[in-house]
């Protein structure tokens, strides 16, 4: 019954039925399941509550999730003064400085609408739309702006090396060996059995699968999600891969075959490759520890010869990249020849705000960022879309100037980073040495 009514929303093209503003189709349509740490919350940027092993099948529902539903009814931002978590703060920021946010990116996006709300659009007890799944945190990248918590990689070298500090010599809570992200859920094994349980029963009623890690194809836990999609009919669904590409050529071209056999099948419909890289070049493989550009570009150069499936480009904006995107862009648009279906966004990082555009302030990217929108693909709404979430990222940006303290504690994490990692941030960005 409920795969019919899907079927009728993607030829109407219905869209999330909006009662007051704030409120956020995020919230109601996705969960991502963090199943290394036992977790769950329905957008990166927002709090992490967790799962209960006992009534798993209750992840879209829980009373954390619907408190902020009823919140955004009322017309009001979920934050702690309206009795929410107060991580819905970006979007409203952005927002507030007249910006393009992921929250009203996320409103044009058609037939993702959980069903219940098309009978009551007060529903606040709905069905997830899309599911991401954080399989494990093994990775091959040590991306500077990531941490123990999604990376094996980062974990291995706090092990050896201790915890970072700050400037005054305090060690860090979020990148040291004792860190909460150092340590993974004891139901890890029961949450990836009873999430493969949950899809064999409801995969049908999913408009999107995502999958990420870590580094998504060098896990086994991928295998095991694709095991089970072999046994399910999910034809409206789109499975969605994030990742960094670093991967060796005949593991990326296995999966990748076998993942053409589901959707030739017909047990999913669609099978989206979301390649994540920040920009291009020397300051983008000092952004992502353990990238290489040429590497990547042998891989995503086979991708782009599958017109069978969809391929996105994934960037995280930070001090770090800004430069390198026009190469990034230049890149891509080169590979449109090929395959015009080839998308472009950016999204804002959520960790390690030190690393955040924001701590040298707005006026130091005026031509930075004039430059990158002046060569930014406008050929789609969904590239316009992007422009102008992009562009919030630096229009948010709440000075002028830098932040002096900020500053000084980028300056001294990077340094740390540099002597772990034999590296030198003062060579590959001398423009962020003021």
């Amino acid at each position: 019954m409920i795969n019919k009514y899907l079927l009728m929303f993607e030829k109407d093209k219905k869209y999330f039925p909006k009662v007051t503003d704030p409120q956020c189709q995020l919230k109601w349509n996705w969960s991502t399941l963090w199943l290394n740490d036992g977790t769950t919350n329905s957008c990166h940027r927002c709090l992490k509550v967790p799962l209960d092993p006992d009534n798993f099948d209750n992840f879209h529902n829980l009373p954390h999730k619907i408190k902020e539903r009823e919140i955004m009814l009322s017309g009001k931002w979920p934050t702690v003064e309206n009795g929410g978590s107060g991580h819905c703060n970006h979007c409203k920021r952005v927002e507030d400085f007249g910006g393009t946010s992921d929250r009203l990116n996320m409103l044009k996006m058609p037939n993702q609408t959980p069903p219940e709300l098309y009978k009551d659009p007060k529903s606040t007890f709905v069905t997830p739309r899309i599911l991401e799944l954080f399989l494990n945190d093994t990775c091959n990248l040590k991306c500077t702006y990531c941490g123990p918590r999604d990376s094996s990689q980062w974990k291995s070298e706090l092990k050896k090396y201790g915890a970072l500090t700050d400037p005054d010599g305090n060690p860090s809570t979020t990148h040291a060996p004792t860190s909460r992200g150092m340590f993974k859920s004891k139901d890890q094994r029961a949450l990836m059995d009873k999430t493969k349980d949950w899809l064999l029963r409801n995969a049908y009623k999913l408009s999107r699968l995502h999958l990420l890690g870590g580094e998504t194809f060098y896990q086994s836990e991928l295998d095991e999600i694709l095991d089970t999609l072999e046994n399910v009919k999910a034809r409206d669904l789109e499975l969605n891969i994030v990742s960094n590409l670093m991967v060796k050529k005949e593991r990326f071209r296995s999966v990748i075959e076998r993942i053409k056999r589901l959707v030739k099948d017909r047990r999913i419909g669609r099978f989206d490759l979301t390649a994540s890289i920040d920009g291009w070049g020397p300051e983008a493989e000092y952004a992502r520890t353990g990238l290489k550009c040429d590497h990547f570009e042998k891989l995503f150069s086979y991708a782009v010869d599958q017109k069978w499936m969809r391929l996105h480009v994934n960037m995280t904006t930070t001090s770090m990249i800004v430069k390198s995107v026009p190469l990034l862009i230049g890149k891509i648009m080169d590979y449109r020849k090929h395959n015009p279906k080839i998308t472009l966004r950016a999204n804002c990082l959520t960790g390690t705000p030190i690393l955040h555009p924001s701590t040298f302030g707005r006026k130091m990217w005026t031509k930075d960022l004039e430059k990158i929108l002046s060569v930014w693909p406008n050929e789609t709404q969904q590239d316009r879309n992007a422009m102008q979430e992009f562009k919030g990222i630096f229009d948010s940006i709440p000075t002028e100037m830098p932040d002096e303290k900020m500053l000084r504690y980028f300056k001294h994490f990077l340094d740390q980073l540099d002597k772990r990692r034999n590296t030198d941030w003062r060579k590959v960005l001398p423009h962020l040495d003021i």
